[in-house]
């Protein structure tokens, strides 16, 4: 059994990075989470972040709220706060029935190696209701863009 740690932007709702392991710990809960903020640097997104996190002990760890307050902050979400983890929880159902469900694995490995194709499918192929039926991918880059041409 393996488990697929998500970082979610939730604007443009793109996967921003995501971790295959085996058991979830704070060390690499930040690990993901650093990932996700170099893709929003490199995407032109400057601005401070706002972390946010359901309650597990990976995410409310003092390692990952030092790394959220290095570059924004950090918030617990409910699940029926707007933008809190009610998106995440979508992208998780989405990539069970989608993804994890239709394949019989051997191996974390071959997870692992699935997951930029997942990521592809996820961010530039699938179109998203909530922003406008583009693709995640088009809306965190246009509004990158949009923001540095102001």
């Amino acid at each position: 059994m393996c488990w697929i740690s998500f970082v979610l932007d939730v604007t443009s709702r793109a996967v921003l990075a995501s971790r295959v392991v085996r058991s979830l710990s704070m060390q690499l809960a930040k690990l993901t989470l650093d990932e996700a903020i170099a893709v929003l640097r490199a995407q032109g997104h400057h601005e401070s972040i706002l972390a946010q996190s359901d309650g597990g002990s990976d995410f409310t760890s003092d390692l990952v709220h030092q790394g959220c307050l290095k570059d924004g902050s950090w918030v617990r979400c409910k699940v029926s706060q707007p933008g809190g983890t009610g998106l995440l929880e979508r992208l998780n159902r989405t990539s069970k029935d989608q993804f994890a469900f239709r394949q019989d694995w051997q191996s974390m490995a071959d997870v692992r190696t699935a997951m930029p194709n997942v990521h592809r499918w996820y961010n530039h192929e699938r179109r998203h209701s909530a922003p406008l039926y583009a693709t995640p991918w088009s809306t965190l880059t246009s509004s990158a863009n949009a923001r540095n041409a102001a």
